[in-house]
């Protein structure tokens, strides 16, 4: 878990305050995320080269411990908070799981099941820190793999909690 505190005016810091990175990995099927579920195994797809050195130097970022949370494309909707195991493996990709190719495998334990489900549009009224659109507080897109979202402590936990009590 990477803790960001940032100081209040004045120099104190509350709880309220804290922050925490968490990593969100979409996917474009709920089968993708059950299958990853079940084998508490997620990667992320391989692109052109480029695309897929870029995804490689940022997954460096993404330490056993890391926080995570899957977005389901098709529902819009969150899923499976998670805290990672393993680091991403740059030397393996994935072949078993899914259809097609996945890289940079990693282990997590989840903290639910792909059960419990949080809309987008639920974020708005349920979190302090989303402001006017979800995607920009925990970014949902592809190309923002390996890239953490920095949001309250306090938000993550009540993501945990909503997820928790529908599973």
């Amino acid at each position: 878990m990477k803790l960001i505190e940032t100081p209040r005016r004045g120099g104190t810091m509350s709880n309220s305050d804290a922050r925490v990175e968490v990593f969100v990995f979409s996917s474009d099927s709920i089968t993708n995320i059950w299958a990853g579920y079940g084998a508490r195994t997620w990667a992320v797809r391989a692109g052109d080269s480029s695309a897929t050195k870029a995804k490689i130097t940022k997954s460096a970022r993404f330490a056993p411990g890391s926080f995570g949370l899957l977005y389901c494309k098709p529902w819009k909707a969150f899923t499976v908070p998670f805290v990672s195991i393993t680091a991403p493996d740059t030397q393996r990709s994935e072949r078993e799981i899914w259809h097609d190719e996945w890289i940079l495998p990693f282990t997590f334990a989840p903290l639910s099941g792909p059960t419990g489900r949080l809309m987008g549009d639920e974020l708005y009224d349920l979190l302090e820190g989303v402001g006017n659109n979800f995607s920009n507080y925990l970014s949902v897109q592809g190309n923002f793999d390996f890239q953490p979202s920095s949001i309250l402590r306090k938000d993550w936990e009540l993501i945990i909690r909503k997820l928790s009590s529908d599973a």
